[in-house]
């Protein structure tokens, strides 16, 4: 949505029409609307988290804090009396955190890793001691030795603006003489899912993405 139709939140509806707005997390604190009364919190959001299974950052949908939902129930009714509804029972409510758990300690860190031995400051496990290790995928690519020094791949990856994974990839695709699929690939995996896929309309969604797969059904084909 573009910022000018964003902006259209903030206008007084008109008589007898009743403005419902639609919004994400960043809403909780970011914004007041002046008009809001009734807050439905559904105690949902999205973040970023670790999937350990394919060893990627993605976007899943996952539980508020208790702090979160505060901010949620304080934007009904900020200049006005308002009611907030919380779609979940108290029970759920009750074990929900505290606080969300800060980013730096759900998503991997290999790129910063690597930036950290560029610098020479120490050991990575002592200068991110309470974030995720990520020493063990950046020895599986080959970008730190058995001392978590950096080969002469791990330079390479270090001044790439890309994953490390991603890196290697257009390193590989590079010495094997593919570069111009392989950027496709890693252009395609360095921002979110290119393809859409309506809820009313995912037939067709899938006919054209087969068109440009070959009907192999690969992203990658699709890409």
């Amino acid at each position: 949505m573009v910022t000018s139709e964003q902006k259209l939140i903030f206008e007084k509806p008109l008589p007898n029409i009743r403005k419902i707005v639609l919004a994400t997390n960043m809403a909780e604190a970011s914004i007041t609307i002046n008009d809001i009364v009734f807050m439905v919190d559904c105690g949902k959001a999205k973040e970023t988290t670790y999937d350990a299974l394919n060893n990627t950052p993605c976007l899943l949908p996952s539980w508020i804090s208790k702090a979160s939902a505060r901010q949620r129930r304080s934007r009904a009714g900020r200049v006005q009396s308002g009611e907030c509804d919380h779609q979940y029972p108290r029970c759920v409510y009750k074990a929900f955190a505290e606080y969300q758990l800060p980013e730096l300690l759900r998503t991997p860190l290999n790129s910063l890793c690597l930036q950290i031995k560029c610098l020479q400051v120490g050991s990575i496990g002592e200068f991110l001691s309470a974030a995720l290790q990520p020493l063990e995928s950046l020895a599986m690519i080959g970008a730190l030795d058995e001392k978590e020094n950096l080969t002469n791949l791990g330079k390479f990856l270090s001044m790439l603006p890309v994953d490390p994974k991603l890196g290697k990839m257009l390193i590989m695709g590079a010495l094997f003489r593919c570069f111009d699929p392989v950027l496709t690939i890693v252009s395609g995996l360095s921002i979110r899912d290119p393809f859409l896929l309506p809820k009313d309309k995912k037939d067709l969604a899938w006919t054209a993405k087969s068109r440009f797969s070959a009907e192999d059904y690969s992203d990658h084909m699709a890409l």
